[in-house]
């Protein structure tokens, strides 16, 4: 990593520039910001129109990504992550306690914001709330950081852009971590940004706080550092200690989480593997929807990272915690698309960049014309995947269905087995079938398994058990539970839903 470092320094360094916001440079001649040649004398009126361009220019985005994400939202059912965050949220909190412990500490402070939206069941628009809210955020922040690097047009160009890549709508409707983590890193970076164009203890201490939310939110997203060092080094040579200081600080306050968590990645990753490079051209495939947008959104970030030498904090931001992942995952394997999806923020804002320096070159109403029609463009790419991420089977389980199925087909005295123990966590979160059904897998209330004898005597009153696990793979077929009770039980026919079975079991 270090002599990725070195090597994404030299080549990012024609971009070293101080980080001042685009408007204070409008203030500047080119003697300085004392040249009165360089003066501009602003009317009343002036000053209030240019400040409602501002304002537009970062809520226009965020009002279009709240529309989108809004859109079509409680159709997809709910699928197997998404159920453990609604589970895991609405137990109770020793139970919680429990399970963060064991398996799922990364997601602590997730599963806390929830509960509220969870409690009394939480239905699939609340449980999607907070994450369309972050999408929401995010797109207002990418509008705001393009804003002060770049002017107000080259973050609405970038703001509109992050609310109509596909990746980015994806994760804003479902009921998991990322489309805050995203949030948060647009944050981060942002009080990075100012802190050094106006540096202060309070700015610092500010940028502490959302490094630590990053991590709290998802240890992986910390790849963003690396970019941050680099881009102080570049901009602010002198403002590198506050910055360590900084990041020592959050850092310190996330080593129980640290702790933790490094005890569960086995738990955690176990289906992952190492990525190559058809990885990694995959990922802008998915984060634009396919082929053409990507070239479309990739050709315009190069040439915004080309044109400006004020974005190198936005190209690091790509680059680098890109490559941490892929060089990490060659050794422990900890790459997935959703867990990069922090960086898709800057790749559309570099994009938001692009199409307003190639506009700046053109005259006339085609200034802004061209822009319109470019975004539109990038609209058109991506509206097929739009609307299939939205289709009711576009999730890798269909929940729902599941629950339906089991509330037609159960019977009152009916049991359910899961395999492996957690698949209660992972399908239940429609929660209405499954409390009709005795829970073979656990005793009530307690969070150990039950042991084969202890679910042969659970059991025993029962004429029917529905099996609820994936492919019976050695891996689950020999769960030491399942063969005791197929010693008593003959299985029928096996109903998927997703990547998820159903079978009923009778007594023989």
């Amino acid at each position: 990593m270090v002599g990725s470092l070195l090597l994404a320094g030299e080549f990012f360094a024609r971009y070293r520039l101080p980080m001042d916001s685009a408007s204070d440079l409008r203030s500047r001649g080119p003697d300085g910001p004392s040249s009165v040649a360089g003066s501009v004398i602003e009317s009343p009126g002036e000053r209030a129109g240019r400040g409602r361009v501002d304002t537009a220019a970062v809520w226009v985005p965020a009002i279009v990504a709240l529309a989108l994400g809004s859109w079509r939202i409680t159709v997809p059912s709910l699928w197997r992550d998404e159920s453990v965050s609604g589970v895991v949220a609405r137990l109770p909190l020793s139970y919680m306690r429990q399970l963060i412990g064991d398996i799922d500490a990364v997601h602590a402070l997730y599963y806390l914001l929830l509960r509220p939206f969870a409690a009394s069941g939480g239905s699939e628009f609340l449980l999607r709330l907070p994450s369309l809210l972050a999408f929401g955020a995010a797109a207002y922040g990418v509008a705001a950081l393009g804003r002060r690097l770049a002017g107000p047009l080259a973050g609405l160009y970038g703001g509109l852009i992050y609310a109509l890549l596909p990746m980015a709508d994806r994760y804003a409707q479902e009921a998991r971590s990322y489309a805050i983590v995203s949030a948060v890193a647009v944050l981060a970076t942002w009080l990075l940004v100012a802190a050094l164009s106006d540096a202060s203890r309070r700015r610092y201490a500010a940028y502490a706080v959302s490094v630590f939310l990053l991590g709290s939110f998802h240890l992986y997203a910390l790849l963003l550092l690396p970019a941050h060092a680099l881009a102080v080094r570049l901009a602010r040579p002198r403002r590198v200690l506050p910055w360590v200081i900084s990041v020592a600080a959050a850092c310190a306050a996330l080593l129980p989480l640290v702790a933790v968590a490094s005890g569960e990645r086995e738990a955690q990753l176990f289906w992952v593997s190492p990525p190559d490079w058809r990885d990694v051209g995959a990922f802008f495939g998915e984060v634009a929807g396919n082929a053409a947008a990507a070239v479309v959104v990739l050709a315009l970030a190069a040439y915004g990272a080309w044109r400006s030498r004020r974005t190198p904090v936005l190209a690091l931001w790509v680059v680098l915690p890109l490559l941490g992942f892929f060089v990490i995952s060659q050794v422990h394997p900890i790459y997935s698309p959703r867990y990069a999806l922090f960086v898709v923020p800057a790749l559309a804002l570099l994009a938001g960049i692009g199409l307003e320096r190639a506009a700046s070159a053109l005259r006339g109403g085609l200034a802004y014309a061209a822009p319109a029609v470019a975004v539109v463009l990038v609209g058109a790419l991506t509206a097929s995947t739009q609307v299939a991420i939205r289709e009711p089977d576009s999730r890798p389980d269909d929940l729902r269905s599941l629950a339906a199925v089991l509330a037609a087909e159960e019977r009152p005295g009916d049991g359910a087995l899961y395999v492996p123990q957690r698949f209660h966590l992972f399908v239940s979160v429609y929660e209405a079938p499954y409390e009709h059904l005795v829970d073979l897998t656990n005793a009530p209330g307690v969070y150990e398994p039950r042991t084969p004898a202890e679910m042969t005597a659970a059991a025993a009153g029962l004429q029917r058990v529905w099996l609820i696990s994936p492919d019976l793979t050695p891996r689950y077929a020999n769960d030491p539970r399942l063969q005791a009770l197929r010693r008593d039980f003959t299985s029928g026919p096996a109903k998927r839903f997703g990547s998820i079975r159903l079978a009923l079991l009778t007594r023989k």
